[in-house]
């Protein structure tokens, strides 16, 4: 056997297995087996997150917990790796590193630089999940740009279309102006604001029953009608009379509805084209006037009159103003509220019409909810979340946006009359601005009009187990690999990620995308806050590994319990370094007994403390193999901390000492038994550790178990497995304990008085109320170092 290294130099030997690792193909898929898959469809990250952190780590390293261990099941596990560079998130982090804006250079060169940027990210990402440990198959990665995926987005698309599952529609949508594209409900978040409330006065009959109360005068001049609820008594003479909107003089009708809230400002509700969804609603089922008064940039347009070109909060002010000044401002009250925001810029959102692509979804929602019952959820309260979601969907899934950088649509346009060209399956992908349709329209014309809108990068990421899937070449294997048997993922892209991808799934396959979805929570700072880019609220990961190493890091990862939100703690990584250091000395004492002996030959005969901590080996065996099976990590790794650094170390350990130093040769029988358990003791920790710590645990593997076990690594071994010979009579196992009691107690009083534990006692009393049999009585000597045990004299 090699020499041992007095300390474990985690930096030099993480970097060792990393490239013995990928050398050895140890994590690559076979694509010949007849072994159970188990395949992931991994979260493909963001390209454009130039600064990784604890929250990437955190999420990333719960779900290759599982991989580890479903590998050492025996599984053949196929676990690509996806980056998701296309859209945009990529747009604006380009717009911003390089101080540019898209809509004045050249589409090409901007291209250009996103598939630039997107080559950095995808590295950096591949750097540091190396660096950590990742067990990814990287023969098996795709981006969500690259032609294999924008050949399958296109696919899908016109899948669809030709299920009439998707269409383009000229309708209110929400839009983002400052990234100036279409958006999804989903791409929304909600932000409470502080706003006034203004109390405004409309012409028309009595002054006292035309006022109006609305946080949002800059749309005066789109009010397109004012409603009133049919039982409030206070308007029911102005039902179907005419008001005039200030400043700007046009009429509008006064009309009723039930959903009008009496209670809200003067009950006078004010209709825009088009300040949020009741306004949209209210304008499609009452055919209302359309008054485009928002255009693209967020500016008002010519209707506005003199306020046209003002940016919106510029506008409100200067309406106030002039309001004020003609004595129609009535009052001002503060108020909170909520709006809607694009998540990708916290700008708030708005409404214009333009024309886009839709995918219908809400005509089957209730066929969605129950697709969601279908999955096994980790934690199971995360349907909840889901069922929310599709519940509270008020608009089709509009899949098509206004920028550069992302999967082009199939489409062409006939210039003459109008009609929709699709190429063939056979010809995708296909970029319509470059590409022609290889046949003329039906009218005869061959001119066409290409689409210039990119699909949503949803639209691609929701085809993720697809993507993934057709990586492999084999058909017949494609068709094990979907659906996944595992989607991870965070939990607040619920309604986005899972939501599309089971969407997909039922339009394309009629079937679910996966089996079990397995949802993270978010890393969080010391204050409790998400750790983002934007809050620069982290420590660079690599400054971290270097301080700790990859283990110390995934051991704080494995802290968070599924679903949940969890803290960076320094002082868990640092316990993962200590759990490093303890498992590479506990490693150090098994051997340097077992490394002149022959296992095989020699003779067992096990004592109590031999069969107590296996039968307590047995049981962290079942209880983390248990938790493992329902994606519990965390709970596993508790489990068999508390087995290493108690049963084993603190007890089994100082329990045999003096049997493996005795030179008695009346103890050879004790000592082989000694020894022949801690062979597969310490096997067996170093197997349920492997998950989470990969790297220690092969360095033990590789040092002392290779030669003899004889698998390539330990990440390719046999998940321990309860031995029925460990299972010993409860009488001789709960006999035991009282020993074991009677131990402790002895430690507690040398600790409590300061004393070592080496120092030997005089003699001692055991207090307990249960003593233990009194063949213990040499064994607890022993172990504690008492001359006398005065309750056996």
């Amino acid at each position: 056997m090699q020499a041992i290294a007095k300390n474990y130099n985690f930096q030099e030997r993480e970097k060792y297995w990393q490239e013995y690792w990928e050398k050895e193909n140890i994590y690559k898929f076979d694509e010949n087996s007849e072994k159970e898959i188990f395949s992931v469809d991994t979260p493909p990250p963001y390209v454009s997150a130039a600064h990784l952190h604890a929250g990437h780590i955190m999420s990333y390293s719960q779900a290759e917990f599982v991989v580890r261990y479903k590998r050492m099941q025996g599984f053949n596990v196929y676990y690509p790796m996806g980056f998701d560079d296309n859209g945009l998130p990529t747009e604006r982090y380009v717009e911003k590193k390089y101080n540019i804006d898209k809509s004045r250079v050249k589409r090409d060169e901007f291209i250009k630089l996103c598939l630039q940027e997107t080559k950095i990210g995808a590295q950096n990402y591949r750097d540091l999940w190396t660096a950590l440990g990742i067990s990814v198959d990287w023969t098996k990665t795709y981006s969500t740009i690259n032609e294999h995926s924008r050949k399958i987005s296109q696919w899908s698309f016109l899948d669809l279309y030709k299920k009439s599952k998707v269409q383009r529609k000229e309708e209110p949508i929400y839009w983002c102006p400052k990234c100036q594209t279409a958006l999804a409900q989903a791409d929304l978040d909600d932000k409470e604001e502080k706003s006034k409330l203004n109390y405004i006065q409309f012409g028309g009959g009595d002054k006292n029953k035309f006022v109006i109360a609305t946080t949002r005068p800059e749309l005066l001049p789109a009010c397109v009608a004012l409603f009133v609820n049919p039982e409030d008594k206070r308007y029911k003479e102005l039902i179907g009379k005419k008001a005039t909107v200030p400043i700007f003089n046009h009429q509008v009708p006064i009309l009723s509805e039930e959903s009008v809230d009496m209670e809200f400002g003067t009950g006078l509700m004010m209709v825009c084209t088009w300040g949020d969804a009741e306004d949209v609603r209210k304008w499609k089922e009452y055919k209302l006037d359309t008054r485009k008064i928002v255009n693209e940039a967020g500016k008002l347009t010519d209707l506005a009159g003199k306020y046209a070109g003002l940016e919106l909060m510029k506008a409100r002010e200067q309406i106030i103003a002039d309001l004020q000044k003609q004595k129609l401002l009535i009052k001002q009250v503060d108020i909170s509220h909520v709006m809607n925001t694009h998540d990708r810029c916290g700008t708030p959102a708005e409404f214009i019409i333009t024309k886009q692509w839709f995918i219908d979804i809400l005509s089957n929602k209730a066929k969605f909810l129950k697709q969601g019952e279908k999955l096994n959820w980790f934690p199971d309260s995360m349907k909840r979340r889901y069922g929310d979601w599709v519940e509270a969907l008020k608009w089709d899934w509009c899949i098509s946006r206004d920028r550069y950088y992302g999967v082009p649509f199939p489409v062409w346009y006939c210039k003459q009359c109008g009609r929709e060209m699709l190429p063939e399956e056979k010809d995708l992908p296909v970029d319509p601005t470059v590409d022609k349709p290889k046949e003329k329209c039906q009218c005869g014309s061959n001119d066409f009009i290409p689409e210039k809108q990119v699909m949503d990068t949803w639209m691609t990421s929701s085809l993720t187990p697809l993507i993934a899937s057709k990586l492999v070449n084999k058909k017949s294997v494609q068709m094990k690999l979907y659906p996944a048997t595992l989607r991870p993922q965070a939990f607040e892209i619920i309604r986005t990620w899972l939501f599309y991808t089971v969407v997909k799934s039922y339009y394309h396959h009629n079937q679910l995308p996966f089996e079990d979805v397995m949802i993270s929570g978010h890393g969080l700072d010391d204050k409790g806050r998400k750790i983002s880019k934007s809050l620069g609220n982290f420590k660079d990961p690599n400054i971290i590994l270097k301080q700790y190493g990859s283990d110390a890091l995934r051991y704080w990862a494995t802290g968070a319990k599924l679903g949940e939100n969890m803290r960076y703690n320094e002082q868990e990584i640092q316990k993962g370094k200590r759990t490093v250091t303890k498992l590479w000395n506990a490693s150090k004492f098994t051997w340097s007994h077992l490394s002149e002996i022959d296992l095989n030959k020699a003779k067992v005969n096990l004592e109590d403390a031999d069969k107590w901590v296996l039968f307590k080996l047995n049981q962290t065996i079942k209880e983390a193999t248990d938790s493992y099976e329902q994606y519990s990590y965390s709970k596993a790794r508790d489990i068999i901390d508390e087995f290493f650094w108690g049963d084993f170390t603190d007890n089994y350990l100082e329990f045999i000492k003096y049997r493996l130093y005795s030179e008695d040769p009346k103890m050879e029988e004790s000592k082989n038994a000694a020894r022949h358990s801690l062979y597969y003791l310490m096997l067996t920790i170093i197997k349920l550790y492997a998950p989470i710590l990969p790297f220690i645990t092969e360095e033990i593997y590789q040092m002392f178990y290779k030669k003899t076990e004889g698998d390539k690594s330990i990440h390719l071994s046999q998940w321990p497995e309860i031995n029925k010979k460990w299972n010993f009579d409860d009488k001789t196992i709960n006999e035991f304990e009282k020993a074991v009691a009677a131990i402790a107690e002895v430690r507690k009083y040398k600790s409590e008085r300061q004393l070592s534990m080496g120092k030997e006692l005089n003699e001692y009393r055991i207090v307990l109320k249960e003593l233990p049999d009194k063949k213990y009585k040499e064994f607890i000597k022993n172990t504690v170092r008492i001359k006398k045990l005065l309750n056996y004299e």
